[in-house]
């Protein structure tokens, strides 16, 4: 009895880890995986307890590979920008809560940031919109969704501006050294059974790289690095994700990237900036484009 309960185990584990992997086929799948390392420890651990199998020893290669490319993710950092960068851009989740926000705008000027893209941007945290006013005179501030809108702070003007009908994507162009930039400001909900694919799939169809310049994009994801939901608005602005993976949010004490910059091409250095009275970290990417 216990060999088959063994097998069974095994058999299961087998099919959540590859689960993970099928987000495109049931947001169930982007759901898995954000919680991938719990599902890879739980497959080893199973693995092990029928290692005689050669099904379990399968499953333990195929959890050794999927956490060497875990790995690889997080190790990842790639080339410095070789001299200044083109662009200094900072992201961050704000919290809808009230709180001191002068430590954040602080920390956003300290960066030397051209452009921000702000999440939950609550009638409680649009005074720090205002502070940053004569830094970042150029702002878009879209949505009133329960937790508060998306923005686009600049430097420089902001033009072809659009708000998505739906809780949270700004849209701007603007031109950094003569060159046209497009910017996103994202925030989707969390994956399956919430409604983050379906929403996400709505944003790309209104989505396209920028025919004449480079397109980055800021945003609350609330999806990991190998997660579908990622993935497509990736394809659909003609980005990558810059940097390496790095926590920016817990759940109850489990480490999650799922906030994230994608640029067009280039080169880009990544570093975690405070909470600064949210629940999220943010993150500043000095990214130099090709």
């Amino acid at each position: 009895m216990r060999y088959w309960i063994g097998r069974g185990l095994v058999v299961a584990a087998a099919v959540v880890l590859a689960a993970s992997f099928a987000g495109d086929l049931h947001p169930l799948g982007d759901s898995l995986a954000v919680f991938r390392p719990v599902v890879l420890a739980g497959a080893a651990l199973v693995a092990l307890a029928v290692w005689r199998w050669t099904g379990a020893r399968l499953l333990a290669v195929a959890a050794v590979a999927v956490a060497l490319w875990h790995g690889a993710g997080i190790l990842r950092t790639g080339p410095l920008p070789e001299g200044p960068a083109d662009l200094v851009l900072y992201q961050k989740n704000m919290l809808y809560r009230p709180a001191d926000r002068g430590p954040l705008a602080e920390d956003i000027r300290a960066t030397g940031a051209d452009l921000v893209t702000l999440q939950e941007v609550s009638p409680a945290n649009r005074p720090m919109l205002d502070a940053l006013r004569d830094t970042f005179p150029h702002q878009l501030l879209c949505g009133e969704s329960g937790v508060g809108g998306v923005a686009i702070l600049s430097r420089t003007p902001l033009a072809d501006e659009r708000c998505s009908e739906r809780f949270g994507v700004a849209r701007a162009v603007t031109r950094i050294d003569g060159q046209p930039l497009q910017v996103i400001a994202l925030h989707l909900p969390w994956p399956w059974p919430m409604a983050q694919q379906e929403l996400a799939q709505e944003y790309v169809a209104d989505m396209a790289p920028l025919p004449d310049g480079p397109t980055v994009v800021g945003g609350d994801f609330n999806m990991v690095a190998s997660g579908r939901s990622l993935a497509w608005i990736e394809a659909a602005t003609g980005t990558t994700r810059v940097g390496p993976l790095v926590r920016t949010f817990s759940l109850k004490g489990y480490p999650l990237g799922i906030d994230h910059i994608l640029a067009t091409g280039g080169t880009a250095r990544l570093s975690v900036r405070p909470k600064l009275g949210s629940d999220h970290y943010g993150l500043a990417a000095e990214i130099r484009f090709p």
